[in-house]
């Protein structure tokens, strides 16, 4: 019996341990721009990753970028990849993709970031050849502060109703809350103190 609470003991401490490494990490933030409002014709869809000299070392990588592309991406500056992702900036990256207006177009991104440092920005903007479409600017942006406190490292700022975003849990952190839970209740069950 000894053997069995030591066993249970040291696998709920594992979980716990693993699980404070996934509580830091950023979670995916899911983007989705509707361009249904904006008529029909040519436009671009503009992802940069940006900041300051001094801005702690990162990277934001996107995925499942989705929507009526058309043509080649434009990369400027520290970013590789393409469609559908993915897409990796470092500090100072562009990217700009021509799509038709119409539907959705959407993706996911996450972030790697290290401590002290002065911030970063990721921000996303619709244009044409003449002006911004849907928003005076950036249609949103998600900024980085490292020296917040865990879970308050990334803040969010939405300038337009036609772009939404949600942060999205990493699948690791629901499998490590379901062991723990399964552990806790298996530990109840059986008694174990």
């Amino acid at each position: 019996m000894n053997l069995y609470r030591c066993f249970t003991r040291l696998l709920l401490a594992l979980a716990l341990f693993a699980g404070a490494g996934q509580g830091s990490a950023s979670p995916i933030y899911s983007v989705a721009i509707d361009t249904s409002t904006l008529g029909t014709g040519q436009a671009y869809v503009g992802l940069y990753f940006l900041g300051l000299g001094s801005a702690t070392p990162a990277t934001a990588t996107v995925t499942d970028l989705a929507g009526a592309f058309d043509g080649t991406a434009q990369l400027t500056g520290a970013v590789t990849g393409g469609v559908p992702g993915p897409i990796v900036f470092g500090n100072g990256g562009d990217f700009v993709h021509g799509i038709t207006l119409g539907g959705i177009v959407s993706f996911d991104v996450a972030f790697d970031f290290g401590t002290g440092g002065d911030g970063i920005t990721f921000g996303w903007a619709l244009f044409d050849a003449t002006q911004y479409l849907g928003a005076d600017g950036d249609l949103g942006t998600l900024s980085i502060v490292p020296d917040a406190l865990p879970g308050q490292q990334i803040v969010l700022a939405q300038f337009s109703p036609i772009s939404t975003v949600n942060a999205v849990p990493e699948p690791p952190s629901i499998m490590l809350m379901i062991m723990g839970l399964g552990l806790l209740a298996m530990r109840r069950r059986h008694g174990v103190r």
